[in-house]
């Protein structure tokens, strides 16, 4: 029984990497800000960013940004030409004076051509909190290799 348990495990495991492997690629900290065409929020702990060159990548900060899904959108300020993780976004709310911030994660590119709603569309059917489950997009350290 407790053999066919650890394979039945080892199987959802296996198939769970294999999803990481198939959506996610390259992990970048920053992104040029030339290279940035438009950015769609998808909830309120990730965004997708899409590049000139039909490129995506997803952004899933460290912690939810409450508000964030149904603002007006978000604004930075960068000295630096890029949008880097640990960057401070302001969340746009209309007729607030005060508004909330939080920080970006590491951008993770995405493998998939089309438009930036069909990549919405996907990570919104179950792809995102699949990848979320299996822990995709958890920073690699020293301790975790």
């Amino acid at each position: 029984m407790a053999t066919v348990l650890c394979a039945a495990l080892f199987s959802i495991d296996a198939q769970a990497e294999s999803q990481a492997r198939k959506y996610l690629g390259e992990r970048e900290m920053c992104l040029d800000l030339s290279r940035i065409k438009e950015s769609l929020v998808l909830d309120d702990q990730c965004i997708i960013f899409q590049t000139y060159d039909g490129g995506f990548y997803v952004n899933r900060l460290p912690v939810p940004c409450h508000g964030l899904r149904i603002a007006n959108g978000f604004a930075y300020e960068t000295h630096y030409e890029k949008l880097c993780k640990q960057e401070i976004i302001e969340i746009l709310e209309s007729g607030s004076a005060t508004a909330a911030t939080c920080a970006l994660g590491e951008f993770v590119r995405f493998k998939y051509k089309g438009t930036i709603n069909d990549v919405r569309k996907i990570l919104k059917d179950g792809l995102l909190e699949a990848l979320v489950q299996e822990g995709a997009f958890e920073e690699i350290s020293p301790q975790k290799k």
